[in-house]
């Protein structure tokens, strides 16, 4: 069964393969996306046999005891010096030591902070002023005008109140009015 199985996986691996390259030369865009599909599903299941079978037998070789050490293997690992733990810190405090490393760093980190947002807030506070001034000024030139530019329709209809401005007269028609 194992056999029948890979030569259809192999059989659709190539025919796949094959069909899709002769869609792409003919220009069948459709028919090479699905082709190229069953490939990928073909590939993907062909890949995941191989390493499920090749963890079947490690497992196997694991389950027989092939993979056990040597005796002096064994012996020269748990003979080996332990290693020390590379940083003093992170070793047990001594009763005799006070561990104020931490909190130093903590409260430095907290008074640097509070000294940044101080500085912050002055900075903001003084520069707000001139830049909200000078913007103020800049944009005063592109302001809307304090008049409409168009009269309401309660204006038009009684064509008391026209624009002042002739171009815009001549785009409201006849019923803007003339000017009073």
């Amino acid at each position: 069964m194992r056999a029948v199985s890979w030569a259809v996986a192999t059989l659709t691996l190539v025919a796949s393969g094959g069909y899709a390259l002769v869609y792409v030369y003919r220009w069948e865009w459709h028919r090479a996306l699905l082709v190229g599909l069953i490939f990928l599903a073909a590939l993907i299941g062909s890949g995941t046999a191989l390493v499920l079978r090749r963890l079947g037998r490690l497992e196997r070789r694991v389950a027989q005891g092939a993979d056990r050490a040597p005796p002096t293997v064994l012996h020269r690992l748990r003979s080996a010096p332990v290693e020390s733990p590379p940083f003093r810190w992170l070793r047990p405090p001594d009763p005799d030591r006070s561990s104020v490393f931490i909190p130093f760093l903590i409260g430095g980190g907290v008074l640097l902070s509070a000294v940044a947002w101080l500085v912050e807030r002055v900075a903001g506070a003084a520069a707000r002023t001139g830049i909200e001034e000078e913007l103020a000024d800049r944009l005063r030139e592109v302001a809307f005008p304090a008049a409409p530019l168009v009269p309401s329709a309660g204006e038009v209809l009684a064509g008391c109140a026209g624009p002042e401005d002739a171009g815009l007269r001549v785009l409201l028609g006849p019923s803007a009015g003339t000017p009073g």
